[in-house]
């Protein structure tokens, strides 16, 4: 009977998950259950001399992906794997998903992939249950809760949600020769909502922009 495939995460330096972070970490025991959350933001103020609310459509929340992982020395015994430390262990597994990357000045970006399952994002929070010990104190057991956030670039996520229109938030990566007024033209049809947007973004010009930053153009009342 072959292998059976197991769950392999990898970690990348930038967020087109084409820069390779070191080795891809596999895990020993797959999870059990996969929790994969979807979501979507609506504005629900309510009209003024109204008595209900319309839910106006923001925004779709990134995934969320939650995963409960096992590490446990006690079955260990049953292969003869006199090398595997729970420590140890957990400790690889930080090191490709939640630790901070000196290079990139935050923690890596990371592919999940099992069969079907490819999620791609970055740890947003790591619960860690020890619950077997040895006699010297040393944990042989424990149990590891991750949730990670989906990570798009903002061409995917331009490509995905067919980014035109001016009742969506805009996240733009500045280009040479960007202005706020062109932008705001662009997206809101109108460049004098530039003051806002530079409002928004704590710009104390509208001249303060260069080309690489990102800038969020939301929704406005017009």
């Amino acid at each position: 009977m072959p292998d059976s495939i197991k769950f392999e995460i990898t970690a990348y330096s930038d967020n087109s998950f084409q820069s390779q972070v070191g080795q891809p970490y596999v895990v020993k025991y797959n999870p059990t259950t996969i929790d994969h959350t979807f979501g979507i933001e609506y504005d629900q103020n309510q009209a003024s001399g109204s008595s209900g609310t319309e839910n106006k459509y923001l925004h779709t929340k990134p995934e969320t992906f939650k995963i409960e992982l096992l590490f446990d020395k006690t079955y260990v015994a049953m292969d003869d794997d006199t090398d595997y430390i729970i420590a140890d262990e957990i400790a690889l597994f930080k090191t490709a998903v939640f630790d901070y990357n000196g290079d990139t000045h935050r923690p890596n970006y990371v592919k999940l992939a099992w069969g079907d399952v490819i999620f791609k994002g970055q740890v947003s929070d790591i619960d860690i249950n020890y619950s077997v010990f040895s006699t010297d104190g040393k944990a042989l057991k424990a149990t590891v809760n991750v949730t990670f956030t989906e990570v798009q670039n903002i061409q995917e996520r331009i490509a995905e949600e067919n980014n035109s229109s001016p009742d969506l938030t805009h996240i733009i990566t500045i280009r040479e020769g960007d202005t706020l007024p062109k932008l705001c033209n662009d997206i809101y049809s109108d460049p004098s909502y530039y003051m806002k947007v530079a409002r928004v973004n704590n710009l104390n010009s509208f001249r303060d922009l260069k080309a690489g930053d990102r800038i969020i153009l939301p929704p406005l009342d017009r």
